[in-house]
């Protein structure tokens, strides 16, 4: 339950942050929490602080991230292709997706859904005030989904793990991706959830 209410307390800080700009002071817990265990390895004499992308082994601060997994780990990431997927905006009977990823951005709110079978990838792209260009792209498989790749400062999004139906209720973020700078939210939801959530119903 607390995890949850930090969760969403963090996606009310990002809902509230238009106009706020970037600031790469602001980190998420679950990034935090890395860092913080990397610190400790070192002060506490260890040598393995952080093995380059697609090594074997875990990573520090692995076990706080219970149920996490390294999206580089995944299995099968290599065959994911670019898909101009729309967005949904209800759900009807002849969809046969189980799960979706509801996307929260400065320009609206629509819905991914989780591939039956293989993956694909989704890239978003905004355009701040400023005229830069702010590109998230997502990794979607039919367990869960995850930041493949980012451009904002620091990364922290890709760093929060992957998200699935079994291990949504023990993240740090719980069901959610987070990138503050893009002021992007991501949320993995059930079927009903999503229905629910858009007051569409199902046909």
């Amino acid at each position: 339950m607390k995890q949850k209410v930090l969760a969403l307390l963090l996606a009310a800080l990002l809902l509230g942050a238009a106009g706020v700009g970037k600031n790469a002071a602001w980190r998420t817990a679950a990034a935090e929490e890395q860092k913080a265990e990397k610190q400790d390895s070192v002060l506490s004499g260890e040598t393995e602080m952080e093995e380059p992308a697609g090594a074997a082994g875990g990573e520090p601060g692995a076990e706080e991230n219970a149920g996490e997994r390294n999206p580089e780990e995944s299995a099968g990431t290599g065959a994911a292709q670019e898909k101009e997927q729309p967005f949904l905006f209800r759900i009807t009977a002849d969809d046969p997706s189980v799960a979706y990823v509801q996307v929260t951005m400065d320009s609206g709110t629509g819905l991914l859904p989780l591939p039956v079978e293989g993956e694909y990838l989704r890239t978003l792209r905004q355009t701040a005030s400023d005229g830069t260009e702010a590109v998230n792209v997502l990794h979607l498989t039919p367990e869960g989904f995850w930041m493949e790749d980012a451009n904002c400062e620091g990364h922290d999004c890709m760093e929060e793990g992957i998200v699935t139906l079994e291990n949504r209720e023990e993240r740090v973020l719980w069901n959610m991706v987070v990138c503050l700078p893009h002021h992007l939210l991501l949320e993995l939801v059930t079927r009903e959830e999503a229905a629910a959530r858009f007051m569409q119903g199902t046909d």
